[in-house]
């Protein structure tokens, strides 16, 4: 939540975020119509990657105000088609493949799919796996301007994760991580198990089994998810995890503190805008160095590989990177 007591005003909110092009004057005023209970320009251009959370150094969260009053406005005007695939998604189909009691088991919320074979082989053997709408955390709200179905179906996601009757869960998706991890916290939800994130998981992993481990001497661009910024702790596992596997992870401009969405929160409202975000993230990718794409949210692979390829670069998921250098088939 915004904790209007912690900002100072300083723009950085606005005057840091790479998708406008404001100064700090503008920057400021952008912000403090928004707090008078205006609804300025930058409240319609967010792209919605709350990177502005991270460029806060005071905590204020500036990006759940900006998402409030798109909320609360509609300013964004997301196509009827889009938010209705959001609203029947906790009623698709679900399913729990029961595995062994003493592992955790793992979450694909409702993109476990989307990038084919990740889960095959022995990374993931034994687990028990749910996947389905009862499971779909509501975060991708987010990116159509909504905080509410997010905040109302979260009591609704636990109970079903909770009925699993798991200690420990793994999540795939950076999204659901970002939920149990950090925002129940605002919505007063208790956890009774312990989330894990994927990342974390891949890292003990490798860490358990580093015998088997041949170093792949790769130089990736790694896309971060919008999400991340609600946890950004894992980064530190992230780059521990390249390192045991023998992936160097490129220093570039968009990356970590700055770095871009894949541009598929825009897709409905602006594709020229999409495609323009899209050309800087690959294009800077090549120019410093980067052989490869890695990636960990599912839709970043969808939105940005045949951009990728196109321009040189291979496409790998977290997983299959961990795979490869494991020799699991990849």
């Amino acid at each position: 939540m915004f904790i209007e007591e912690r900002c100072d005003l300083c723009g950085d909110c606005v005057f840091l975020c790479p998708y406008v092009d404001y100064d700090r004057e503008q920057s400021i005023e952008q912000w403090r119509k928004l707090m008078e209970g205006e609804t300025p320009e930058i409240v319609g251009q967010c792209v919605t990657c709350v990177a502005c959370n991270q460029f806060c150094d005071k905590g204020a969260n500036p990006f759940d105000l900006i998402l409030k009053r798109q909320e609360e406005t509609g300013v964004l005007n997301i196509p009827e088609q889009n938010t209705e695939v959001f609203r029947n998604l906790p009623d698709a189909p679900s399913q729990v493949i029961e595995g062994d009691a003493d592992k955790p088991a793992l979450s694909l919320c409702s993109v476990g799919d989307f990038v084919p074979g990740l889960f095959d082989g022995p990374l993931f053997a034994g687990m028990t796996v749910l996947k389905g709408g009862d499971y779909f955390c509501n975060m991708g709200w987010v990116h159509l301007g909504y905080e509410t179905p997010v905040r109302e179906g979260a009591q609704r996601v636990v109970d079903n994760l909770s009925a699993t009757g798991a200690t420990e869960i793994v999540f795939y998706h950076d999204d659901c991580y970002a939920l149990l991890a950090a925002m129940v916290k605002d919505y007063g939800v208790e956890i009774p198990f312990r989330p894990v994130h994927i990342i974390e998981y891949l890292l003990d992993y490798v860490k358990e089994h580093g015998g088997e481990v041949t170093p792949l001497g790769m130089k990736v661009a790694y896309q971060q998810p919008c999400a991340s910024r609600y946890t950004p702790w894992k980064d530190e596992q992230l780059d521990e995890l390249f390192r045991l596997i023998g992936v160097e992870r490129v220093e570039r401009e968009y990356d970590r503190r700055y770095a871009l969405c894949c541009g598929s929160p825009m897709v409905p409202r602006d594709r020229e805008k999409a495609n323009a975000i899209k050309k800087r993230n690959i294009d800077d990718a090549v120019e410093h160095g980067a052989q490869s794409m890695a990636y960990l949210c599912p839709l970043c692979v969808l939105n940005l590989r045949k951009r990728a390829d196109a321009a040189g670069l291979e496409n790998y998921h977290i997983i299959e990177l961990v795979k490869k250098a494991l020799g699991h088939g990849q």
